[in-house]
C-alpha cells in the first residue's frame, strides 16, 4: 500500500510540473508569416515591421493581426487577419498582434 500511495505521489507530482511549462499567456501561438519572413510565438500586442507596399500576411497563430499603412503600427488599420488565415494588403506595412 505504501508504494502504491507513493507511485501515485510521484505521478501526481510530475503531471503538476508539466502542467506548469505550459505556453505564456502573453504569446500568441504558431507562427505569423510577413512577406516571408517567419515569426514565432509573437507577443500579445507587439508590433512588427515589414517592408512598405504589397504586405503578404499568413497568419498562423491564434490571435487576430491588424494590419496597418504605416511602420510602428501608426496610422489606419486597413484589415485584420484572423487566426489561420491569410491576407494581401497592397498599401500594408506593419502588424499588430492582438489579444
Amino acid at each position: 500500500m505504501r508504494r502504491l500511495t507513493r507511485t501515485l505521489g510521484v505521478l501526481g507530482g510530475s503531471a503538476l510540473l508539466t502542467l506548469g511549462l505550459t505556453q505564456s499567456a502573453d504569446a500568441a501561438v504558431g507562427n505569423l508569416d510577413l512577406n516571408g519572413r517567419v515569426i514565432t510565438d509573437p507577443a500579445r500586442s507587439s508590433c512588427h515591421t515589414s517592408s512598405p507596399l504589397n504586405l503578404i500576411v499568413h497568419n498562423y497563430t491564434n490571435s487576430p493581426v491588424a494590419v496597418f499603412d504605416q511602420p510602428e503600427c501608426a496610422g489606419t488599420v486597413l484589415g485584420l487577419v484572423l487566426p489561420v488565415s491569410n491576407g494581401f494588403f497592397p498599401r500594408g506595412w506593419s502588424v499588430r498582434v492582438m489579444q
